[in-house]
């Protein structure tokens, strides 16, 4: 595995696994006890039909912030990150890259790190290792229309009310540094 920078935002790693290839096809192997600093928590996959939809922008509060590892293990997406830590050097900054069956590029997220995509393929498979269970109490969801200076490559997207409605940059990381005790 090889490591990138990600616009400069402490802790994520971007890495591209590596795959052994036959006649039959491809195998990739991780491991994310290795990369994630607490303990692997569950497996989650989103399934999502539709070229352009979009997921996010999601993060937790404490006490079920969570740390995530990325895969696109079907199809291609545009992911887009952004840094909600108060004692990051990096807070507010937003990240955009590509994750593809194809590429095999993966990224480790800490807590704190807010994280959503676009679906740029049809039949568009995410998996994803989580240090914490799901706490509706403790989701929150970015708007990812706002001030972000995010560029959607999509322009026919499909979005749910909950995230086009979701909450400001200033709000969320207002809610995470307060369930920091801060």
């Amino acid at each position: 595995m090889s490591s990138f920078d990600v616009n400069g935002i402490e802790g994520v790693q971007l890495t591209k696994l590596n795959a052994v290839s036959d006649a039959r096809g491809s195998f990739i192997k991780f491991e994310p006890a290795q990369q994630l600093l607490s303990n692997l928590d569950s497996f989650a996959f989103s399934i999502n039909p539709k070229a352009g939809t979009i997921r996010g922008l999601h993060f937790q509060v404490e006490p079920y912030a969570e740390e995530k590892i990325i895969t696109c293990v079907q199809g291609s997406i545009f992911d887009a990150i952004i840094d909600l830590r108060p004692d990051s050097k990096s807070l507010g900054r937003v990240a955009t890259f590509e994750l593809s069956s194809s590429n095999g590029m993966q990224v480790f997220l800490p807590k704190g790190i807010a994280h959503g995509f676009q679906t740029l393929t049809q039949d568009t498979i995410v998996h994803y290792c989580l240090t914490s269970k799901y706490s509706s109490e403790s989701s929150y969801s970015i708007n990812p229309f706002g001030n972000l200076g995010i560029a959607w490559p999509m322009l026919d997207f499909l979005v749910s009310e909950k995230d086009a409605d979701g909450i400001s940059l200033p709000f969320a990381a207002q809610q995470f540094a307060k369930s920091l005790g801060l």
